[in-house]
């Protein structure tokens, strides 16, 4: 019996035998294992065809009698030491995982790492800067990136995020490093980034439109954010990532969502991690997602060998739960999600503040005597402002919500207004509850039982008033506010619905969506100042509550920035 070099379309290899019962019986077995397309029968040349070396180690393990011609013998000797370097890394990138790393010191990085994101930092660096890295939402992927940066002195890295948290990495970076940052929107001319940038940001929606210009570019890493969004092999966005990838020596790819819940998803990310190793999507589909040939087409909706594919990609794959942090994690954990309002809502916010200013203008000079009902309609349309805005927030908050639940948690929504909240609701149907002030009073103990006991619901959507008292959800691990209320006391109310006693996550993330260049911007100011004056009332000292002030500043500017 003889295996021999001989390429087909399909296939590499051959083994020709003499009739022998128990190499057929083994043939057989290896053909219904791997699979026709791997293993198979040519009855026109009597000889068993594939295409995977690894096949001949396990004939010769089972026949040791089996000769393999010169050829051959030289591509398994190469096959092996790459298998036996392989293991070496698999060996080290679980050495490293185990290590600790709590003396790891960072310079330029603001702020302090917690342990097992220096362990994270320290991964990046042991795989030479190609990894990807699937810790769950809420425990800092982006953190670790930007310290992994840091460490390594880049003077260019391209970042590539979903829409809508690409402002968020500009803030981490500001928050987090001294690093100069530039952020690419449809209309930029990213001819003119300045030199001196080292970090740029990209969303993938226009990567298209600018992918010419960004290629002559020097870069020294890229990361990707959200990196599920390139799983389909197909994908326009996936294929210009991957040509982009090509030339930059230095890739890290981000994603909370578990991406081994069907094997091929992770097959593209692993080709621009090591194209070398991982090269051929088909044999990926047949050996580690059950590739087959189906009624409609080639099929790959199975996961098969996944304690070895789990295995060998261990040298570039590192996730950690919060379950498995959470000694290190802060009680709350708040993030800020500041996004552009989309076109159609920009549009109309710019319109409802225009007919505002121009409603100011009318009644700049007002008898005294209605001079305390204006001040009741200025906040009516302030309101009207803050509505439009939160509406534009939905398809952000739809995103979040999403990733949650790819995380099996369950999570509480709030708003000031009720349009967001049906809206969202409607799109989650049977899987959430919802708890606005027109609910009937005998309803609501259902909906909070429904909430905490049933397992299929996983999203409360509440009002920020009417559910942030006398409510109990502690089943949820995430708040997320799509808006902010007048009062900082009612977001407190609102967390704590979750946050106390009896709650099943010991850290509460807490995501407040923020529109850019709208009212939320003013907001914020404005519920900083009114903590600052509950703080001091609480240690028994006075400050004047300058709030009224502060909504006629915002007036001011608003009618500035409208002037004719």
């Amino acid at each position: 019996m003889l295996i021999q070099k001989e390429k087909t379309k399909y296939h590499s290899y051959a083994l020709t035998f003499d009739y022998e019962p128990t190499v057929v019986e083994y043939c057989q077995y290896l053909k219904l294992s791997l699979g026709w397309t791997e293993f198979q029968f040519d009855p026109d040349f009597k000889k068993w065809r594939f295409k995977d070396p690894e096949v001949i180690n396990m004939l010769k393990n089972k026949f040791p009698y089996i000769q393999v011609g010169a050829e051959v013998a030289k591509e398994v000797s190469v096959f092996k030491q790459k298998r036996k370097e392989e293991k070496e890394k698999e060996q080290n990138a679980t050495r490293i995982k185990e290590a600790k790393v709590s003396n790891l010191e960072i310079k330029g990085i603001k702020g302090a790492l917690r342990d097992y994101q220096k362990e994270g930092v320290n991964f990046f660096i042991e795989s030479g800067g190609r990894a990807l890295l699937c810790d769950e939402m809420g425990t800092g992927k982006t953190f670790q990136a930007l310290a992994y940066i840091v460490s390594q002195g880049f003077k260019r890295t391209l970042v590539i995020t979903p829409a809508s948290v690409k402002f968020v990495w500009e803030e981490q970076v500001l928050k987090f490093t001294n690093l100069k940052t530039f952020v690419v929107d449809s209309k930029t001319d990213v001819t003119l980034i300045p030199y001196s940038t080292e970090i740029v940001i990209v969303n993938y929606d226009i990567l298209k439109k600018f992918y010419n210009e960004l290629l002559k570019y020097q870069w020294d890493c890229l990361i990707c954010d959200e990196a599920h969004f390139l799983k389909s092999q197909n994908s326009q966005r996936s294929k210009i990532v991957r040509l982009l990838s090509r030339k930059i020596p230095h890739i890290l790819l981000l994603t909370g969502s578990p991406v081994l819940s069907r094997s091929i998803e992770i097959f593209n990310l692993l080709n621009m991690i090591d194209r070398k190793t991982w090269n051929n999507w088909y044999s990926f589909a047949v050996k580690y997602a059950g590739g087959k040939q189906g009624r409609w087409g080639f099929e790959t909706r199975e996961s098969t060998n996944l304690e070895e594919l789990k295995q060998r990609i261990s040298l570039y794959f590192l996730r950690r739960t919060k379950k498995e942090v959470l000694p290190q994690l802060p009680p709350k954990n708040r993030i800020d999600i500041p996004i552009d309002l989309p076109p159609e809502y920009r549009k109309n916010y710019n319109l409802i503040e225009s007919n505002l200013v121009r409603y100011l203008r009318e009644h700049d000079k007002t008898d005294k005597e209605i001079v305390k009902t204006l001040a009741g309609e200025k906040l009516v349309k302030l309101n009207l402002l803050r509505e439009i805005s939160a509406m534009g927030k939905v398809a952000t908050a739809k995103e979040l919500i999403d990733e949650i639940l790819d995380s099996k948690e369950k999570c509480l929504v709030f708003s000031s207004f009720n349009g967001p909240l049906l809206e969202l609701a409607d799109m989650y149907g049977e899987e959430s509850v919802l708890l606005i002030g027109s609910t009937p009073v005998d309803e609501r103990q259902e909906i909070i039982r429904k909430f905490q006991e049933d397992s299929n619901t996983k999203v409360f959507f509440g009002g920020i008033k009417s559910s942030g008292i006398g409510v109990t959800l502690t089943k949820a691990t995430t708040v997320i506010f799509i808006d902010r209320s007048w009062n900082p006391a009612d977001h407190s109310q609102a967390e704590d619905r979750t946050h106390r006693i009896g709650q099943e996550a010991q850290s509460v993330n807490i995501y407040t969506i923020t529109g850019r260049d709208t009212i939320d911007d003013f907001m914020i100011k404005l519920l900083q100042h009114k903590q600052e004056i509950i703080d001091l009332l609480v240690e028994g000292k006075e400050q004047e509550d300058n709030t009224d002030g502060m909504v006629d500043d915002y007036i001011r500017q608003l009618k500035l920035k409208h002037r004719k």
